[in-house]
């Protein structure tokens, strides 16, 4: 396709431009939301020296030693460490191995936190910004239709369900006290839903597969709040001081795709270290490469991180969804098969 048509391209009835601009739109009204809640926008370095070592999470090497940003979380945190209470980031992050109708190798991230906050108060950011750019297009509107759904965006109270009652309502499993392996197949076994046999002996494997399953039922009549997920999930999050088999995380769906993901800090700096270090460990057991942990985000946590949460969220998705787009290339002004 020529540049010089590129952007007139018609799909489901709007133009790639006309979208962009839509994109502008919801970027400058959620920055000005962020300005009004009295946050500090920050550039921090999209070439880093230690990066995350989650198994979902898979870096880009840039040479020398350096990874291209994952995230801007943990420069977030050292500021928070520094004294700063409220900071937000709306920047380039860049992860390997993902592409697909919503994912990029190259996204757009918003990132926030706020000291002395809990995760809920991080929830009511995402439900008020994202109604007001949800308002700016679509002024005196309260559904989109999306997937053949007519999402409201303005009801009073978006959804919120645990992990376990997800799994209860829209998969039937129950019992996934520990989410073992064992538990895992125990559950699926009572309901007759059959994991793949290449992923039956891999606890990762075999969740990953049954919350792609699961996602597909989530937000489609309300944005939902998919909380309390498997511990063994993230390294960032902390532990459920009244479950060690649960994190205190949430993510964001809307019609069956996630859009953010946001947790409380975890403040204790060794057992940072050894969520970090178990994530080698996990990496390595399922045979992908070592990762250099970030030891200056660590060290400033040994300084003391405040209480506070935060949040990631996917900005191309967000646009994607609240444009009525089908894939992320549509709401991008270059897709990355068109570089």
């Amino acid at each position: 396709m020529s540049d010089s048509s590129r952007w007139d391209t018609v799909t489901d009835g709007v133009t790639r431009k006309t979208r962009l601009f839509q994109r502008q739109h919801i970027f400058s009204t959620i920055r000005e939301d962020f300005y009004d809640q009295g946050f500090l926008e920050v550039e921090t370095p999209l070439l880093i020296k230690g990066t995350c070592p989650d198994i979902h999470t898979d870096s880009i090497p840039a040479g020398d030693g350096y990874y291209l940003a994952t995230s801007t979380e943990y420069q977030i945190k050292r500021m928070f460490v520094g004294g700063f209470d409220k900071v937000f980031t709306l920047t380039k992050n860049f992860r390997a191995n993902d592409r697909g109708q919503y994912h990029n190798h190259e996204f757009t991230m918003l990132e926030w936190a706020r000291a002395d906050k809990s995760l809920q108060d991080i929830e009511e950011d995402v439900i008020r910004f994202t109604r007001k750019a949800f308002a700016k297009l679509y002024p005196g509107q309260s559904t989109l239709r999306f997937k053949d759904h007519d999402i409201n965006f303005m009801t009073k109270d978006w959804e919120r369900l645990t992990v376990r009652k997800a799994f209860q309502r829209h998969l039937g499993l129950i019992d996934l006290e520990d989410f073992s392996l064992e538990a895992l197949q125990r559950a699926c076994k009572k309901v007759h839903l059959e994991i793949p046999e290449p992923l039956q002996t891999d606890k990762y494997a075999a969740l990953s597969y049954l919350m792609d399953q699961l996602q597909r039922h989530l937000g489609y009549q309300t944005p939902t709040f998919l909380q309390e997920w498997p511990a063994y999930q993230t390294t960032s999050a902390p532990i459920n001081p009244n479950d060690p088999y649960i994190s205190e995380r949430t993510e964001l769906y809307i019609a069956g795709i996630e859009i953010s993901n946001g947790f409380p800090f975890l403040r204790d700096a060794q057992q940072q270290r050894n969520q970090f270090e178990q994530g080698l460990e996990d990496r390595k057991e399922i045979g992908k490469p070592p990762v250099t942990l970030d030891e200056p985000f660590l060290k400033a946590l040994e300084e003391g991180l405040p209480q506070g949460a935060g949040m990631a969220l996917g900005m191309d998705r967000l646009v994607m969804i609240l444009t009525g787009a089908k894939k992320l290339a549509d709401v991008q002004a270059f897709d990355w098969d068109e570089l």
